[in-house]
């Protein structure tokens, strides 16, 4: 049986996401799920980015704009959420778009076994409250001597990680202690599956909208400006004036004291100068710019080789991903919207997709075995096919 369809639109911040999922919605019957993990908390509209409802074109969206300041927000619950906005939207013949930039989120809905299960409550899990204190004292000790730790524990993984990437060390020493078993022992059974089966839970047409990086850093600093000046400041003091009215200091590496544009003026907010100010918005623009050069290195270097593993199946769930250049917006319509549409249009009607993954030097962004030719990638989309027709017959 054929999975049902989801459109998943990737790409860096300000690279335009949101638009291109108005009009896919508008022409597909498709409702817009969120995944970025800022816009989950209420109000804040302008500084997390979240699409003006004006311009949504009455295109509804889900799982955003509903966590209250007070509450962290975890994975397991925005599992839990999605999958079940998925359900009714599939439920009401229309077609589920992801948006967003938290990764790890979107691997939680894109694939069956990328979020390891260490079982208790949605809280327990997320929070390590089942720990004993030492436990619990080793989890949220200094960054730097997480590796340390995990060294001791589970020295297979540790050596996989880069000793400053803390989420995913603290995330491997989580695991040991919540299950007694090593993150290398799910790993191992992770990509036993993998080579046994499809690791997609629909079938999933992936779109990467990508911008030149230079091109898309004044875009970005263009916009931190106009984010400001609108509304966006107003928003932090908003949040400061909360920060201030708790009784201790919140972690600001948790919950929406992540968001960009809060850390960054906090030096300004507890004591104002035009210095301070204008050091501030660098900050939030540097900031801002990092973060959108960590998302194309994770499209490139995990998701993009993550989804490369469907080849071995032949593409059953799709899986592909279709790169549309976003570089000049004055070039939208002929190189995002018209593309976008004739991709999408050919994937949610099961006919050959004759589109390129991508046009130009854009196709090095991708493994080198999933862009070897157009004739491979002809080939493996008549193996998609054949997989589609067999499905449909039984």
């Amino acid at each position: 049986m054929t999975k049902k369809s989801i459109i998943n639109i990737i790409g860096t911040t300000g690279v335009g996401k949101s638009q291109l999922s108005i009009e896919l919605a508008k022409r597909f019957n498709g409702e817009v799920i969120n995944t970025d993990s800022m816009q989950m908390y209420k109000g804040l509209d302008i500084i997390t980015n979240k699409h003006p409802i004006k311009e949504r074109e009455g295109i509804p969206h889900h799982v955003m704009n509903h966590v209250d300041w007070k509450d962290e927000y975890f994975l397991h619950t925005f599992e839990k959420e999605a999958l079940k906005a998925i359900e009714d939207i599939h439920g009401r013949g229309k077609i589920p778009i992801l948006v967003g930039g938290t990764h790890y989120y979107l691997q939680s809905i894109l694939f069956h076994n990328k979020v390891i299960k260490t079982g208790g409550s949605a809280k327990d899990e997320e929070t390590s409250s089942t720990l004993t204190p030492h436990e619990r004292q080793m989890i949220e000790g200094p960054p730097e001597e997480l590796i340390g730790h995990l060294k001791e524990l589970d020295p297979i993984v540790a050596e996989k990680f880069h000793p400053n990437d803390h989420r995913r060390i603290r995330r491997a020493l989580e695991i040991y202690l919540l299950t007694k078993k090593p993150a290398s022992a799910y790993y191992d059974r992770q990509r036993e599956e993998e080579r046994q089966q499809s690791s997609l839970r629909f079938n999933t047409l992936n779109v990467w909208l990508y911008a030149d990086q230079t091109v898309l850093d004044a875009r970005l600093d263009s916009r931190v400006d106009t984010m400001l000046t609108e509304g966006g400041l107003d928003e932090i003091q908003q949040l400061y004036g909360y920060y201030k009215s708790l009784d201790s200091q919140p972690n600001l590496q948790h919950g929406v004291w992540q968001v960009i544009g809060f850390k960054e003026f906090i030096t300004w907010l507890n004591e104002p100068s035009e210095e301070s100010l204008q050091a501030a918005v660098e900050q939030m623009k540097a900031r801002t710019r990092q973060y959108a050069r960590r998302q194309v290195k994770w499209i490139k270097k995990v998701l993009a080789n993550e989804l490369l593993k469907e080849k071995a199946h032949g593409y059953p769930n799709g899986g592909q991903i279709y790169i549309l250049e976003a570089t000049n917006l004055n070039q939208w319509k002929e190189n995002v919207t018209s593309r976008a549409l004739e991709i999408t249009d050919a994937f949610l009607e099961f006919r050959h997709i004759e589109q390129p993954f991508a046009s130009g030097h854009l196709i090095d962004l991708l493994p080198q075995e999933a862009s070897s030719s157009e004739k491979e990638r002809k080939k493996m989309e008549t193996l998609r096919m054949r997989h589609v027709q067999r499905c449909r017959w039984e």
